[in-house]
């Protein structure tokens, strides 16, 4: 407090300390902290030039007795060519409103992954849980219970278990926000409003009752229907399995079909939700494929000579294998996880790759016409200046596409940015270095002639715009009608001068427009040249990139963090379900040990033949996750990023290495507890 700043060439008093910044959150992009100064001394300052940028907000409190949406649509009516916007309360920071939509998207869809990974648990419990009641369901048939009676007295103990199990969820996930209220109140940029919501935690529970259902019809369909001879038989006799009936997979497909139009209706991205939603059955779908073709090569490729390899390929696709359970319960957490890593990696290094490479160190704006010679002269005799750029900037708005208003044109959702508010505008003699024309020609550098517009390859795609078409721009108040002379193709990522927008020379020279630049400086001189130009020119302002770079990834890593914990949940709810498809099968174990300690085979013959199987198993399940993720993470990069491509060695090597630990660590349990039962105890009861 009493200290004192300069802001552009005006010295001011601190007066105040705002702790919190209204309405920060809906102005967009901002490079650094607003501050509140006495109107009439803006208009004093040198940051006030024609051709700056002002934006006036009028804010309007209303009585309780006025409709806000009504109030909005009659000054809409009134002012049919405003050159401004009207929002309420409820339109407000719609970035951000957008960004945490689709974070909380995804998040449901990688919840509902997780559920699916569950799901596959759920089925081989209740598969081995039937197992164990085979006799008892024979003893039910030959009694005279119906298939309907043993259905749903199973179902309903099933049923009452996964409620508990529901109920117990529903509760912690509405716990934990409020628990974690204050630790997750200093990384958000609004206040929280911690309460419970019903309405997610009835989506919640649907999507679990549904997921429970469906992956417990499946076996129970199966068991309740065979006949009693059947089932007493399968105790010393494998047959085919049996197939599903039409009733249950009518039932099946119903609740399927349900659950993913629920998914998707209640979704505000419905693409995304269907795609993902599709991306997530292909992978099932593909890994059950995966471990049918794993069964079937293991059966059909020529016996090893070694017994211990030769029992452990065999352990594969035995009667009882865990091999499906193994590589659906691990493949899709790892699938999940290897796709982010990816995307990650290559979203990391990419703007690290720009930032030390191409990306400029210094962008600056609001140069005035009569800085600009003096602004150029420095930079040219400055050491330690690698290289600058400068262009004319002026603000336009885009009022009409071809004769129809920009808020009726009909637009891809890629290209919408470019309708919305002011964009800057520019002109050129000649075409700029990194810009590339597919379509028309540049005009000459001598042009005088009529008004023309060069647009971007992506505004000409978004709105489907060909040569000779029309738009009008509002240019510091002027309409200007410019038919388009060509259309040019460059990269936004490079962080130079681009703009979607470039108009004659001739049209615009006499505008009150001021410049931008960009300046590329050697790091040991940065600090001085800044403090320098600081000095030298306070009315523009001076963008330190390595600073936003820098603000950007920090933003960025906080995002991947949160998305990492969103698929480590995933690769939990794998590992759960790992452990108890290995558990699933222990009894089986115990009886194959018994049978190998008989005929001779040593407890590390044992063991080596059951590491030898995990190890198979963890990296096949690997190799497949690699490969779907790695391809899911490339289509994201270079078709929806639209960035270069590196598969970097280290994470398809953590992706296999930690497939095969957990699969390892959760075996050995098994194999110690089946190796440690004596034979005779066991065949026995048998």
């Amino acid at each position: 407090m009493g200290g004192q700043l300069r802001l552009g060439t005006k010295e001011y008093e601190v007066r105040g300390i705002i702790e919190k910044e209204p309405d920060v959150n809906s102005q967009g992009f901002q490079l650094a902290p607003g501050a509140t100064i006495a109107l009439k001394s803006l208009f004093e300052n040198s940051l006030v030039q024609p051709g700056s940028l002002i934006r006036f907000y009028a804010r309007i409190k209303l009585n309780q007795d006025v409709n806000s949406n009504i109030l909005k649509n009659n000054i809409k009516k009134e002012y049919p060519d405003r050159g401004w916007g009207v929002r309420d309360s409820n339109s407000g920071g719609t970035g951000l409103r957008r960004f945490v939509s689709r974070m909380g998207q995804f998040m449901t869809l990688v919840g509902l992954t997780a559920l699916l990974v569950g799901g596959v648990g759920v089925s081989n419990a209740v598969r081995s849980y039937l197992e164990g009641k085979r006799n008892t369901i024979a003893t039910y048939k030959i009694l005279g219970g119906t298939s309907r009676i043993i259905l749903f007295t199973y179902l309903g103990q099933i049923l009452l278990i996964a409620s508990g199990a529901i109920l117990l969820g529903l509760i912690t996930g509405a716990a934990l926000p409020i628990m974690a209220g204050e630790f997750l109140q200093e990384s958000l940029p609004v206040d929280m409003n911690l309460s419970v919501y019903p309405k997610p935690l009835i989506l919640a529970a649907f999507y679990s009752f549904s997921v429970a259902l469906i992956f417990t019809l499946w076996p129970l369909g199966k068991a309740v229907q065979l006949p009693a001879a059947r089932l007493f038989r399968q105790t010393v006799s494998v047959r085919r399995a049996t197939k599903q009936s039409l009733p249950y997979i009518l039932v099946i497909s119903a609740l399927i079909i349900s659950l993913v139009f629920v998914i998707i209706y209640t979704s505000e991205f419905h693409r995304l939700a269907a795609v993902t939603l599709a991306a997530a059955t292909g992978a099932f779908l593909i890994l059950s494929a995966s471990a049918f073709l794993i069964r079937k090569l293991a059966r059909t490729v020529p016996r090893p000579k070694n017994p211990i390899f030769r029992i452990a390929l065999s352990n594969i696709y035995r009667p009882g294998n865990s091999t499906s359970s193994i590589i659906m319960s691990m493949g899709l957490g790892l699938i999940l996880f290897t796709a982010i890593a990816l995307i990650e990696n290559n979203l990391l290094r990419e703007i690290g790759d720009k930032a030390e490479g191409e990306a400029p160190t210094f962008f600056f704006i609001d140069i005035q016409k009569n800085q600009f010679e003096d602004f150029t002269t420095y930079l040219e005799n400055r050491e330690g200046v690698l290289s600058y750029r400068t262009v004319p900037n002026l603000r336009g708005r885009i009022t009409h596409v071809k004769d129809i208003e920009s808020a009726k044109v009909q637009v891809k959702p890629e290209g919408k940015w470019i309708l919305r508010g002011d964009k800057g505008i520019t002109f050129s003699h000649s075409l700029p270095a990194d810009n590339i024309i597919t379509a028309g020609k540049w005009w000459p550098e001598d042009y005088n002639g009529s008004p023309q517009v060069s647009i971007s390859e992506q505004m000409a795609q978004s709105m489907d715009l060909v040569i000779g078409d029309e738009i009008s721009v509002n240019i510091l108040g002027r309409d200007f009608i410019l038919p388009i002379s060509s259309i040019r193709r460059f990269s936004w990522e490079n962080f130079g001068i681009n703009y979607v927008m470039m108009v004659d020379p001739n049209s615009l020279k006499d505008a009150p427009f001021t410049y931008v630049a960009t300046a590329k400086t050697r790091p040991a001189q940065e600090a001085a040249i800044y403090r320098e130009l600081y000095q030298k020119f306070p009315g523009a302002s001076i963008v330190r990139m390595k600073e936003v770079l820098e603000n950007a990834l920090t933003l960025l890593g906080k995002i991947s963090g949160a998305i990492d914990v969103m698929a480590a949940i995933t690769i939990i709810s794998g590992v759960l379900v790992l452990a108890g498809a290995i558990a699933a099968g222990h009894k089986s174990r115990i009886y194959d040990a018994a049978v190998l300690k008989v005929v001779g085979a040593t407890r590390w013959d044992i063991l080596k033949a059951y590491v030898i199987e995990f190890i198979l198993l963890g990296i096949l399940t690997g190799a497949v996750a690699i490969l779907l993720g790695s391809l899911a993470a490339y289509v994201v990069i270079t078709r929806v990023m639209e960035m270069p491509w590196q598969l970097p060695f280290d994470i398809p090597l953590v992706t296999v290495s930690g497939s095969i630990l957990v699969t390892l660590v959760f075996g050995m349990v098994s194999i110690w507890l089946a190796m440690s039962v004596r034979p005779t105890h066991i065949l026995r009861n048998q």
